[in-house]
């Protein structure tokens, strides 16, 4: 039976649930919402549901029955790059619902450890997904066609790579895939910030570049932690609404059906990269709580216990991430109204609260942090150490008390939390409000600051408020005078206005 006439782009959601009216009538209300421009087409993707339901399968909570697989006749290639947290979650996912799925992992011996994982579960990778998502829940398995660390082996036949992967690995991951890459490829980068573009065209070059396709998908589209290297991932939280980016904008399109067909849900475009590098994400969150929560640590203190990054979150950093907030919406008007193509850019809690997890609008920053399900559980970055306190043993008080050693922490200045949210965050900010000519930004500078004499760097003024462009530390972000973004005029011409596309939601 092929069910591309009924539900359109939807056909992942039916892998994930079981074949029922009520479902059929869910999926045909998602495919409804598309506008009529983008409606899919029967020469598309088609499903055909002949494949075993032993080739790949998925286990849920509704009914715990193993669904019909359903394999599209003639599959796509998706190449999986990186053997992180996200990238373990797709090896499942993907493969349970009939796309050829290989993985790309270049780093150190993790292809090796990720195959031995596999081989112990007869090839299969487990995805156990919470139970409050809507769109798949329980057990989820999928086996991968191949894992290697050779780009040779896995990126040339792929039709799309999907690159789930913090921004500092940019610069080594597209140069290992540089000699590999052929026309017409999709590049999906998630949640594709920190001037992935910028990093692109530095390293792909001018003749490569336009004949591929890049398409940035916000936010990350799991909350996951890996349990077993290969073997299984929990899956705290799938969402189910994206805003992507696209380059070059003539593949709007393709590239909205393409991450509908890969994720469901509901996809809305925005525009091009710049709009992904100034979307309120992680550079607004993770900055703000951590200057609140340790601005006036200094070394040698050593607090007792680590908190919860979101659950103990403070008004302090909800007002810190809202000031953050206003300064970048600032920044991209002053873009706007001097010829730079890029979007409006929303406050943190219309877009990623209201939008993408559906609070209430009537909440607020704390208490969406606080108390929804896909922020629990996660503790601070912070570095266990020793430290000496008085035994509770000793009465002898005119004698120096025995000490017994006890576990404390202090802030890890090393974790990506700072090297990527600083470094290819908010100098990426402060970079363009300079191109903007926009120097009223009081939280950003009063954050970067305080992060770099922490992390030993050199990277605004303290005098001048403006960023060192002569320092080497320089290097290390995404600031785009960096990438020879120097002036306004070069921005210009970099995203023109005629590239401004209007936001659909799909």
């Amino acid at each position: 039976m092929n069910l591309w006439p009924s539900v359109g782009r939807t056909f992942l959601f039916w892998g994930f649930l079981s074949a029922s009216p009520t479902t059929t009538v869910a999926l045909t209300s998602v495919a409804s919402k598309l506008p009529h421009s983008i409606q899919p087409k029967p020469q598309g993707l088609h499903l055909a549901s002949t494949a075993s339901a032993t080739d790949n399968n998925l286990t849920n909570n509704m009914g715990n029955d193993k669904s019909a697989a359903m394999t599209p006749t003639k599959p796509l290639k998706v190449c999986l790059v990186g053997g992180g947290n996200a990238a373990h979650a797709l090896a499942a996912l993907l493969p349970s619902q009939g796309w050829e799925t290989s993985l790309y992992c270049p780093y150190q011996d993790q292809a090796v450890q990720i195959q031995r994982g596999l081989d112990q579960q007869d090839g299969y990778m487990h995805a156990t997904f919470a139970p409050h998502n809507t769109a798949v829940r329980g057990l989820v398995k999928g086996k991968p066609l191949q894992v290697s660390k050779n780009a040779a082996d896995v990126v040339p036949p792929a039709d799309i790579l999907i690159l789930p992967l913090p921004s500092f690995t940019y610069p080594t991951v597209l140069a290992s895939l540089k000699d590999h890459l052929r026309p017409g490829q999709i590049l999906c980068v998630t949640p594709g910030q920190g001037g992935f573009d910028w990093f692109a065209r530095d390293i792909l070059g001018h003749d490569l570049l336009p004949q591929i396709t890049l398409v940035g998908i916000m936010p990350m589209p799991f909350n996951c932690r890996i349990d077993t290297v290969g073997q299984l991932v929990h899956v705290q939280e799938f969402k189910q609404e994206y805003t992507i980016g696209v380059s070059p904008p003539s593949q709007m399109v393709r590239a909205t059906q393409v991450v509908q067909d890969l994720l469901g849900g509901s996809v809305q475009t925005v525009g091009g990269f710049l709009e992904c590098t100034l979307y309120p994400i992680n550079a607004m969150i993770h900055p703000a709580r951590l200057y609140t929560l340790w601005k006036d640590w200094q070394p040698g203190v050593v607090y007792a216990e680590n908190p919860y990054f979101y659950q103990d979150f403070t008004a302090e950093a909800a007002a810190t991430m809202n000031a953050l907030n206003d300064e970048l919406i600032r920044i991209a008007r002053a873009l706007q109204a001097q010829g730079v193509a890029v979007a409006d850019i929303p406050h943190i809690f219309d877009w990623l609260a209201c939008h993408v997890y559906q609070e209430p609008p009537d909440s607020n920053l704390q208490t969406f942090f606080q108390t929804n399900p896909a922020y629990q559980g996660f503790r601070c970055p912070m570095k266990a150490v020793e430290m000496d306190t008085p035994s509770s043993s000793s009465i002898d008080h005119d004698t120096a008390a025995p000490t017994s050693l006890t576990t404390g922490y202090i802030p890890d200045f090393t974790n990506r939390y700072f090297t990527e949210d600083i470094n290819l965050g908010l100098v990426g900010y402060k970079g363009l409000a300079a191109l903007a000519h926009v120097d009223d930004t009081p939280t950003m500078n009063a954050i970067l600051l305080w992060a770099q004499g922490h992390m030993g760097l050199k990277l605004l003024d303290r005098d001048t408020r403006q960023l060192i462009l002569s320092s080497p530390d320089l290097a290390s972000t995404n600031a785009p005078q960096r990438f020879g973004l120097t002036t306004l005029e070069d921005l210009q011409t970099l995203y023109p206005p005629a590239a401004v596309t209007t936001t659909t939601d799909s």
